[in-house]
């Protein structure tokens, strides 16, 4: 039989669509247009073959050129190279030919044609909520490409200051040593000019002896040196490899929807099913990838060269030239670099508050106020203001459009609810059982206050319902005597400043007392604000400052009125998503971003 030109050049070509005799191609006698199909045999036919096939099989039904399958997938088997890839098995998730069907799929209960599997797939519900997938999943594959960007750039700073601090570190003790021995020589090149032959032969061996000293110490610092680069880079070694692994499977990702695009632009639907099928898997895995990468805390450490004595003896005998230590992401220090100003009437700011990225508060004590500000990129806008019978206090978020206010005087807490325009919706009135001043929401739809006059701590129900009293008999002294202000960190700390005793109490939901921190650098402290990883800004008005504390309330810094422009600062306040500290004067609001060192 003459083999079909045509048929041949083209069967590995999706745009030209004709399908050749199977029969014929299997019997080794070429390429031969097909012109009809046999249901029962699943085998398109030849003229000729077809007129056989209906002698030998009377009772099978077949279907001519116009009703036949026209959707063709010409991928050979691999197992069995000369047949075709005719079926897929929904139970093994496989492609199969005729053999692989009669033989490895016999015992399998959903084995179907492959052109009549995929007729609908253009319309199916796995195709479309594969593209709703998809979707949803570049979303949030940019939000982790933020995320990986500002751990990354974290991560690169840290080896970096590591690293050149022990350059630093080594290129001083090697000049030490160094200036060591020309001491040595100095000294004796003075008894060289009374017995110079004799001292010159003694120098020369001296000189020997100190070299080999000088190599074996900076072979030994170097090993030092170098071991302690590979400790800092393997720290975060598996952050690294999850990043490295993200990055493949979104390459491969953007491949494999491209693919995915083309089959459907080109109506291969074959092609679409075994793709959309790949891809479901991938979708599957990067999602684990972007769980893992979310859960996932990049480690944080300080290194310090040792403290020793730079004496020939004690580098020759030193084994361990720098102290490495792990530390908490709260007390990492932080950069803060001037953003912009937000001009304020002369008058104190009782507190300030970030509703979102784009919405700061701010209350004025002495003008029975609340002030609205719209934030954009480098500036503040005013918006619009709240006048109230007596003073606010302070204030905390509950949701993005409601806030709580203390009002001290009044002995109560209000509840005010915006529209997405940050206007007034509702005001709603709870008790504020006592002399209320600081404020702040925790878990389980509750409010944490202090109180003075008597001092204490109270969490109350949004109802105004006190669930818990903290006050200072539990303490058994005085804990507290005027606590102004209160803030919660995400792990659901209570940090609490006390203006007249000068201090930050941290306790537990409970009551318990975690730590105290008192600071001669601290005096007056009032608002407190808290970033994600647990480190707490205070603003010390007395000394001009703000302090960077640890979440067990260890100093970190102090920014200053000398090098940060600071005023008698308030009240802070810091904003999650755009890492922005806001830092409110009597006559102005300090913008600082803030990023790790």
């Amino acid at each position: 039989m003459t083999a079909n030109t045509s048929a041949l050049t083209t069967q590995d070509s999706y745009e030209t669509k004709e399908m050749y005799c199977e029969e014929c191609e299997k019997h080794g006698d070429g390429y031969t247009p097909a012109v009809a199909f046999c249901v029962d045999c699943v085998e398109y036919k030849c003229v000729t073959c077809r007129k056989y096939h209906k002698r030998q099989s009377k009772t099978h039904k077949i279907q001519n050129y116009d009703s036949m399958p026209q959707d063709f997938y010409f991928e050979k088997c691999s197992t069995h190279t000369r047949q075709l890839i005719k079926f897929y098995c929904s139970v093994c998730s496989k492609e199969a030919c005729q053999e692989c069907k009669d033989n490895e799929h016999v015992k399998c209960s959903d084995v179907n044609h492959l052109p009549i599997l995929a007729s609908g797939i253009q319309n199916s519900n796995d195709l479309k909520d594969l593209q709703q997938n998809l979707d949803k999943l570049y979303t949030d594959i940019k939000y982790i490409e933020k995320l990986l960007e500002a751990k990354s750039e974290v991560v690169d700073k840290q080896e970096e200051k590591a690293i050149e601090a022990c350059k630093d570190h080594v290129d001083k003790l090697k000049e030490a040593f160094k200036q060591h021995h020309q001491d040595v020589i100095h000294a004796l090149d003075k008894k060289i000019e009374e017995t110079i032959a004799r001292l010159k032969k003694q120098r020369l061996e001296l000189v020997q002896e100190l070299s080999e000293k000088e190599r074996k110490f900076k072979n030994k610092i170097t090993k030092a040196e170098t071991g302690m680069k590979e400790e800092v880079v393997s720290l975060n070694k598996e952050f690294k490899v999850l990043r490295s692994e993200h990055f493949n499977l979104v390459e491969n990702l953007k491949a494999l929807t491209a693919d995915l695009e083309q089959a459907q632009k080109l109506g291969q639907n074959c092609i679409l099913f075994i793709k959309l099928k790949i891809t479901e898997q991938l979708c599957e895995n990067l999602r684990q990838n972007l769980d893992q990468i979310q859960q996932t805390c990049i480690l944080y450490f300080k290194l310090k060269p040792s403290n020793i004595q730079p004496t020939e003896l004690s580098l020759e005998s030193e084994t361990r030239f720098f102290t490495f230590k792990k530390v908490h992401a709260s007390a990492v220090e932080r950069k803060f670099v001037f953003n912009f100003d937000i001009n304020s009437p002369t008058d104190h700011i009782s507190s300030l508050l970030v509703l979102s990225e784009h919405t700061l508060i701010k209350l004025y004590w002495t003008k029975c106020c609340l002030v609205i500000y719209k934030l954009e990129k480098s500036q503040a806008k005013y918006i619009d203001d709240i006048k109230f019978n007596t003073s606010p206090w302070h204030i905390t978020k509950i949701l993005d459009n409601k806030v709580a206010v203390t009002f001290q005087n009044e002995r109560m807490i209000k509840i005010i609810t915006f529209s997405k325009y940050i206007k007034v919706l509702d005001i709603t009135e709870i008790p504020g059982n006592g002399y209320c001043t600081g404020i702040a929401y925790i878990m389980n739809q509750h409010l944490v206050v202090s109180y003075w006059n008597p001092a204490s701590i109270k969490i109350l129900s949004m109802s105004g319902e006190i669930v818990k009293t903290f006050d200072n008999q539990d303490y058994g002294q005085d804990m507290f005597i005027e606590p102004w202000y209160i803030i919660v960190s995400p792990d659901n700390l209570i940090y609490v400043s006390d203006w007249y005793k000068h201090t930050v109490t941290c306790l537990t939901i409970e009551g318990e007392v975690k730590a105290v921190f008192i600071n001669d650098q601290l005096k007056i402290p009032r608002q407190l604000a808290v970033d994600e990883y647990g480190s707490i800004y205070v603003s010390g008005a007395k000394f001009k400052n703000i302090h960077q504390l640890s979440s067990d309330l260890t100093e970190v810094q102090i920014l200053s009125n000398k090098s940060h422009g600071l005023n008698q600062p308030e009240s802070v306040a810091f904003c999650q998503n755009t890492k922005r500290l806001f830092v409110g004067m009597p006559n102005k609001i300090k913008v600082f971003q803030v990023s790790h060192e």
